[in-house]
């Protein structure tokens, strides 16, 4: 039978009122009842129910995150990132999946509400209008992480995705490349693929070097998507000598399909990712990448977003992480 708070109560012949200022650590507890409280919440393991401590207490020590999904390394880092700040500062971490569905993402914003989170950190490759609106309105403390939104007066952590790709995209055409195709996000999707494709066309441009259409493809961010995506690309005409790929998992994708069908990489077709995710290197030929520490992101995030909890003066609004470009063997230098 579950013990409740009125048990234990009754078994150290207390009220329901002192046991709980025992649980919250209230100095108005003489030291014998007290011990008396701790002995009987020993003996029966009682855990007060944190819900209910919330709805007396008005708050909780509770840091929701909302992203799309959880099944990558960059996202992971992220997340245990955010953990182990919220654990040194004392608070509870608590996940929801919006699988990117606009209606699951409003669902876990309110759910968080509901639950009087203390603050909410969002991922922010994707968020639509509606949920801005939901967040400017709500007035719970919110971070958004893994996108620049300085035009929004909500803070932000990311990566500098434009001057990331910008960098990766110039040293391909340093090594003498020329016809440098991109895999980039959907157009549709606001997530970071738009600003490293901004990156990629900078970029080109800044080297007088035409931005074709032709050697644009979309792609969902998968190893399968990316695989079709290049299939596309191989169909369309002649392969270009070089491919930037808005992710790792599109270029390890694009990667396998030209093996299967007996193009080499790189001294046909040299390959440039975005991420370095643990696959980079386990690959063959290694994967050269845009490096960044999912990690740090996630820390900063949680870092800030405890600030704002506690009302403290932010030094900036918006943050970017560091990044540098990992050089591994998917790249050929022209002559």
């Amino acid at each position: 039978m579950k013990i409740t708070i009125k048990d234990v109560a009754r078994m150290a012949n207390v009220s329901i009122a002192t046991v709980s200022r025992v649980i919250n650590n209230s100095p108005t507890v003489g030291s014998d009842i007290r011990q008396r409280v701790l002995d009987v919440l020993e003996a029966t393991q009682f855990r007060p129910n944190a819900i209910a401590r919330t709805l007396v207490k008005n708050n909780t020590s509770l840091i929701g995150v909302l992203l799309p999904e959880i099944k990558n390394n960059v996202l992971d880092d992220m997340v245990e990132g955010i953990n182990q700040v919220a654990r040194l500062y004392g608070y509870d971490v608590m996940i929801a999946l919006s699988g990117g569905k606009e209606e699951s993402e409003l669902h876990y914003y309110n759910l968080f509400r509901e639950m009087q989170a203390s603050g909410i950190i969002v991922s922010a490759s994707g968020i639509r209008d509606s949920l801005f609106e939901l967040i400017e309105a709500s007035k719970i403390p919110c971070l958004l992480v893994g996108r620049d939104y300085r035009e929004k007066s909500i803070p932000s952590v990311h990566v500098d995705n434009v001057s990331a790709a910008f960098e990766a995209v110039t040293y391909l055409i340093q090594q003498g490349h020329r016809d440098i195709a991109m895999l980039r996000g959907a157009k549709g999707d606001i997530s970071a693929g738009n600003h490293r494709f901004q990156g990629y066309e900078q970029a080109l441009k800044a080297a007088h070097l035409p931005v074709r259409a032709e050697r644009i493809l979309e792609s969902a961010i998968s190893v399968e998507e990316g695989a079709a995506s290049m299939r596309k690309l191989y169909d369309s005409g002649p392969l270009p000598t070089a491919v930037f790929c808005a992710t790792d998992r599109i270029a390890i994708g694009a990667m396998n399909f030209l093996a299967e069908i007996g193009v080499k990489v790189p001294e046909q077709v040299s390959f440039f990712g975005f991420d370095d995710i643990d696959m980079t290197v386990i690959i063959r030929p290694k994967l050269s990448t845009v490096r960044y520490s999912a990690s740090e992101l996630g820390m900063v995030a949680a870092r800030n977003l405890i600030k704002l909890i506690k009302g403290e003066e932010l030094s900036a609004y918006h943050w970017s992480v560091s990044h540098q470009l990992q050089i591994r063997d998917s790249i050929a230098k022209l002559s």
